[in-house]
């Protein structure tokens, strides 16, 4: 069997945390119909969606930026910092200092609901496959706002990366996947895989999206 077809069938297990019952309602609606996903709960709050992990096997969390009753910040770090982590995704535009503390708390991606819509599904498994990395317009433009205070100890950390290491680096940026890393570098993907291990402990950093923001603070440094 093709390796490529059988990671298409791969289902992605899913929880979406703290949506109101109309919003919740009709992103649930929207992932069931996609094949590949699985949406093992809809839950109010952190509390809820650790005792669901505590019982399911669940692969990525979507967090509805508005949550209520409790800090986005907490919520998201207590799914991270479970002993099997799921892929925690935020929805919703939040302040630039919020959306920085999140990335590097582990969060993997920002959404815009009003852009995404019916393309959530594909987005999500995007995300889940490593590619995809979407910040919000408010994140993106408040990052390129403060390229002046770039911090020094990410400056040198980056000045550590070597020539592949930078190409690759920028296409993490880009949002690509490692299949198209490799198609565009003329590299095996296991290959790939290794680099952006390298590229993550050179960096200090822990995902893909900590590289992105990494990578363009550097661009408008």
């Amino acid at each position: 069997m093709n390796a490529g077809i059988a990671e298409e069938t791969v289902t992605l297990r899913m929880a979406v945390v703290g949506c109101d019952y109309i919003t919740g309602l009709g992103l649930t609606q929207l992932l069931v119909q996609a094949e590949f996903i699985d949406v093992r709960a809809r839950v109010s709050n952190s509390s809820e969606m650790l005792a669901v992990m505590s019982t399911e096997a669940v692969d990525l969390v979507l967090v509805d930026a508005t949550i209520q009753g409790e800090n986005l910040a907490l919520t998201c770090r207590s799914l991270i910092e479970t002993d099997n982590p799921p892929i925690v995704v935020v929805m919703g535009e939040v302040p630039f200092d919020v959306a920085e503390d999140l990335v590097f708390a582990g969060v993997t991606a920002f959404l815009h609901p009003g852009l995404i819509a019916e393309d959530l599904p594909v987005a999500l498994r995007m995300i889940q496959r490593g590619g995809a990395i979407l910040l919000s317009d408010v994140a993106r433009e408040a990052l390129m706002a403060r390229g002046a205070s770039l911090d020094v100890h990410r400056r040198s950390s980056y000045d550590t990366l070597n020539t592949r290491e930078r190409v690759l680096a920028q296409g993490v940026a880009e949002g690509k996947t490692n299949m198209q890393l490799a198609a565009e570098m003329h590299l095996s993907e296991a290959t790939v895989k290794l680099l952006v291990s390298n590229v993550m402990g050179k960096l200090g950093v822990a995902n893909r999206v900590q590289i992105a923001v990494i990578v363009t603070e550097m661009r408008i440094a």
